[in-house]
């Protein structure tokens, strides 16, 4: 705050002890960054007055009252206007906070177009194109290498391999290496003074150089670190085959997919291709009865009848391809081929009657008790929950430490210019010791949560079983009867084409029953590749790995690299 002070007369009466003035004023004053600070006093005879001192730099207006009384002095504060400069710095600060805004908006946008671009680049060079028909196992195989949440969980073991790693170099014992070399200004001298008189008993003196040269090596193996590094490097070492137990299941569920989209990939294609054919009759129909109409040999109110229920029907044939399509693209993203890729399926026999299989319940749940990885899982934790409590109790324990140290100085006023020590430290938090007992005390309540939790997830796929079990039965019996239905459908359509050939029926009807038949065909085929997919649900309850065997138990007969692959026509 600054003080000004002056002294000017007013034309004004004397005033007492206690009375009261108030004076307006206005002067050029103030200061870069603080309030202005105006004393003002009475003046020795008559009125008051007040004065600003000029400084340098002063450009600010201020205006004041000044209310005193008179005999006392009063201190006024001025509250500078915000001027041209501050107004300046404002907007420069705000237009900072804008542009740094926008750059930010920007960065992120360009982050993303590039991020977007690498994305797309890794996931077109990821995977190779598929040359030849594709059979199931290839379909298998091709999505265990390339498909995109197998890729991500094969780096998640790998992560935790590292950290495995990781925890097992920390069991090493500490190796510390060290040097200096410096220069003070002045000798690190002293003197002497003597206990009892308190007088100098030794004149200063120094025995180290100015200089300093030294070096040292040192090695410290804590007993108790090595205990509970070797405990934490069991517990990632488990975190380990805990994600590998994950990447398996991963797999597991991955194979059941790729199954199930691929015979439905399969029986689509094989009623794509009936359609088609239909469809071709359909268009044959469509024109014959555009020919009857204009011969007049049919009535047109007849003929468009006949036409609209053509074209309904063709509208529905449409639906195969559509599904064909859409089954194969949803196969190619399992097995990790963009959804436009271009690949052929292998033929697939499917007129080739398939085998039911029977399955004892007690072995099929003891298999799966003994092979899922969720239990491996569960199981893995358990022991990561004990070695924590293990951890727990270990630091109740004292701390102790084994150390060496090596030294070299080139201090030429030492004896002895290298030595060796060694020793032993030992610490003990006895403070911790309550907080590591009860530590230890929720880690085996934990343990407890996890046997829990455990049991739980056994309940779960011993009903995932039983589950599997009852489709794959209600899947067998529909296959069975669509079967018989879709036998029943083909000997009526060959009757009724047998009686259109000999004239007793019209070729309208035949038609007719093709499309009927191709339906109860399609139903069929689709209760075919349930029954398959059910078939590969129950070896997936059993946590069964894809290459441990003959995951889609079909006859290796039914597959052929070398027929050629028939794809769904129309117009």
């Amino acid at each position: 705050m600054h003080n000004v002070g002056w002294h000017r007369r007013l034309a004004c009466g004397n005033l007492g002890r206690d009375a009261q003035a108030t004076q307006d004023f206005s002067f050029t004053g103030g200061a870069s960054s603080a309030d202005i600070g105006l004393r003002v006093y009475p003046a020795t005879d008559c009125g008051t007055g007040f004065q600003p001192v000029k400084r340098a730099g002063i450009n600010r207006l201020a205006r004041g009252k000044a209310t005193f009384l008179a005999g006392e002095e009063t201190v006024v504060t001025l509250i500078r206007r915000p001027g041209l400069a501050r107004c300046v710095l404002f907007a420069t600060l705000a237009a900072a906070v804008a542009v740094g805004g926008c750059t930010a908006q920007t960065g992120r946008r360009q982050t993303r177009e590039l991020n977007a671009s690498l994305d797309l680049a890794v996931f077109h060079e990821r995977a190779p194109e598929i040359d030849g028909p594709l059979t199931l196992d290839d379909a298998l195989d091709y999505a265990a290498r390339y498909n995109i949440e197998v890729w991500i969980a094969a780096a998640e073991r790998k992560f935790q391999h590292e950290l495995a790693t990781q925890s097992l170099l920390k069991m090493l014992p500490s190796l510390l290496a060290g040097a200096e070399s410096s220069r003070r200004s002045e000798y690190d001298a002293a003197g002497s003074v003597s206990l009892a008189s308190r007088t100098e008993s030794l004149e200063p003196s120094f025995s180290a150089e100015k200089q300093v040269d030294r070096w040292d090596i040192s090695a410290t193996w804590n007993l108790l670190d090595f205990g509970i590094s070797f405990l934490r490097t069991r517990q990632q070492t488990n975190r380990e085959l805990i994600a590998q137990e994950r990447e398996r299941r991963v797999r597991q569920n991955l194979a059941l997919e790729v199954t199930r989209a691929y015979w439905r990939a399969v029986t689509a294609r094989a009623s794509a291709v009936e359609a088609a054919r239909a469809g071709g009759q359909v268009f044959n129909m469509l024109e014959k009865i555009d020919q009857e109409i204009e011969e007049q040999t049919i009535s047109r109110i007849e003929g468009l009848k006949r036409e609209t229920a053509l074209l309904e029907q063709l509208a529905e044939l449409r639906q195969y391809k559509r599904s064909y399509l859409a089954a194969k693209a949803a196969l190619a993203k399992l097995i990790g081929l963009s959804p436009g890729a271009k690949f052929l399926l292998a033929y697939v026999n499917l007129d080739q009657p398939t085998a039911m299989e029977t399955f004892d319940v007690e072995q099929l749940e003891r298999r799966s008790l003994r092979g899922r990885p969720e239990l491996f899982e569960k199981d893995l934790e358990e022991a990561i929950s004990r070695d924590e409590a293990h951890v727990a109790l270990a630091q109740m324990f004292p701390s102790i430490s084994a150390f060496w140290r090596y030294d070299t100085d080139y201090n030429r006023y030492l004896a002895f210019d290298e030595w060796n020590t060694a020793g032993i430290r030992v610490s003990w938090n006895l403070l911790a010791i309550p907080q590591q007992i009860k530590q230890r005390d929720a880690v085996m309540l934990q343990t407890e949560l996890i046997k829990k939790r455990r049991t739980a997830i056994a309940v779960a796929i011993l009903t995932q079983v039983h589950l599997a079990l009852i489709d794959y039965q209600d899947a067998a019996e529909r296959y069975r009867i669509t079967e018989t239905i879709a036998e029943k459908h083909r000997n009526l359509l060959a009757a009724i084409e047998d009686a259109a050939e000999e004239g007793k029926s019209h070729a309208g009807e035949a038609l007719d029953h093709r499309l009927k038949y191709l339906k109860a065909h399609a139903r069929h085929l689709t209760a075919c590749a349930n029954l398959k997919v059910a078939h590969a649900r129950v070896l997936n309850a059993l946590g069964r790995d894809p290459n441990s065997g003959n995951e889609s138990a079909v006859d290796p007969d039914a597959l052929s690299d070398h027929t050629p692959q028939e794809e769904p026509a129309g117009k």
